[in-house]
């Protein structure tokens, strides 16, 4: 799992080079545009022997932007499909001090 956890990393600082963090916005308060990600799940699918042989992992992937940044947004879903990454927008809400959250949920396969 924790090779999962990097090259996802690794693809989303691609996008904002430094202004990644897993789970939490610590060290990024300066930043006016970053990306949060986490995994939310891992769930088994498939059993053989009384063993789980795959799993499913959940991550989350949020984008949060000043204002609303469709190039920024195109770039960030660019690379995740260059990737290979398969993903879906979960929501899009603006919060209290106009920046835009932008959240996208990625399964992948774990065994």
């Amino acid at each position: 799992m924790q090779e999962k956890l990097e090259a996802l990393f690794d693809t989303l600082n691609s996008v904002l080079p430094g202004k990644v963090s897993y789970g939490t916005r610590d060290g990024l308060e300066e930043d006016r545009n970053y990306i949060i990600y986490q995994e939310l799940s891992n769930r088994a699918i498939v059993y053989a022997d009384d063993r789980v042989v795959a799993k499913v992992a959940t991550f989350q992937v949020s984008l949060i932007t000043e204002k609303k940044n469709l190039g920024l947004e195109e770039q960030l879903e660019a690379s995740l499909y260059f990737m290979g990454y398969e993903f879906e927008l979960l929501s899009e809400f603006v919060n209290e001090d106009s920046s835009v959250n932008r959240v996208y949920e990625i399964k992948q396969e774990v065994f």
